[in-house]
């Protein structure tokens, strides 16, 4: 059944610094809606709402920053479990040597910050043991890379039905106000025959129908754009089976108001065609020169 008639509810708890946040992140691009660090004695009346109104499922984030979790979790989980079928559970771990690291790289302090790093992550480990024993899944981050980590939670949790759709975003920029800062793929474009020097086209945007007749008739655009487009379509099933949700595709001429313009534009349109959500976005087309 799908999650519109049968709503689904992950707990997701475990030891500090084995990559809760990270899994978390992943479960929102797949669609979940997510809190983190809900007071124990709120789940059930959200459970409430949650199994009651269709909708998307939830995440609930708990651990041992609420005081007395150790004690008190286990059973809340049986009550969750006897009121909500369906209710699961996914304990995320790691080494003890990855999450004193973890820590040392990021600088930020234990829960049990009272103990030496060392000793703190294996009393945690120790007091979770009972929770970690009736969890539905365990994870364990210790070899995952983010990327990795996020293909993870999709294999055992996602759903084409709930993932975020990849969304392209083709834009046009020029190289004298600098470059995209959030650009995927850069393709530098100066060395195409340029409309500026054509004083009729000059002042004209790349997508006026006189400047993409112009640039069309020469070969070489045509050529370039061909193998650009071919490039970017090899490469977007790549990123969508990484679950990244957005993409920006960015082409760079001077002065970001002809070529780029046309190649951005032109290039949006295809992959529309193609079924890609497209955005497309100009970001220097009304400079002035």
């Amino acid at each position: 059944m799908s999650w519109q008639t049968n709503p689904r509810a992950i707990v997701v708890t475990g030891l500090s610094g084995a990559g809760k946040t990270i899994v978390t992140r992943c479960f929102e691009d797949l669609g979940f809606t997510c809190v983190d660090n809900l007071p124990l004695e709120l789940i059930e009346p959200l459970f409430e709402r949650v199994f009651r109104e269709p909708g998307p499922p939830w995440v609930v984030v708990v651990d041992v920053r609420t005081p007395a979790f150790a004690a008190s979790f286990p059973s809340l989980m049986e009550r969750l479990r006897e009121r909500f079928p369906g209710v699961e559970l996914l304990f995320v771990e790691a080494t003890d040597e990855a999450i004193v690291r973890r820590f040392q790289e990021t600088r930020r302090p234990h829960p049990f910050r009272h103990l030496d790093l060392p000793l703190a992550v294996a009393r945690e480990r120790e007091a979770l043991l009972p929770i970690r024993a009736i969890a539905t899944q365990v994870l364990d981050t210790t070899s995952f890379t983010p990327h990795e980590l996020r293909a993870e939670v999709a294999r055992r949790f996602g759903t084409t039905e709930l993932a975020q759709p990849l969304v392209v975003r083709c834009e046009s920029f020029g190289y004298k106000f600098g470059l995209p800062p959030d650009a995927n793929l850069v393709f530098d474009v100066r060395f195409l025959p340029n409309p500026f020097f054509v004083s009729e086209l000059r002042p004209l945007p790349g997508d006026h129908p006189q400047v993409v007749a112009w640039l069309a008739s020469h070969g070489e655009v045509e050529a370039t754009y061909q193998k650009l487009k071919g490039l970017v379509e090899d490469f977007l099933p790549a990123y969508k089976r990484e679950q990244k949700t957005y993409v920006v595709v960015a082409f760079g001429c001077t002065g970001g108001r002809h070529r780029s313009v046309y190649l951005a534009a032109r290039l949006g349109e295809d992959l529309q065609k193609a079924g890609w959500l497209v955005r497309v976005h100009h970001r220097d087309r009304e400079r002035e020169a």
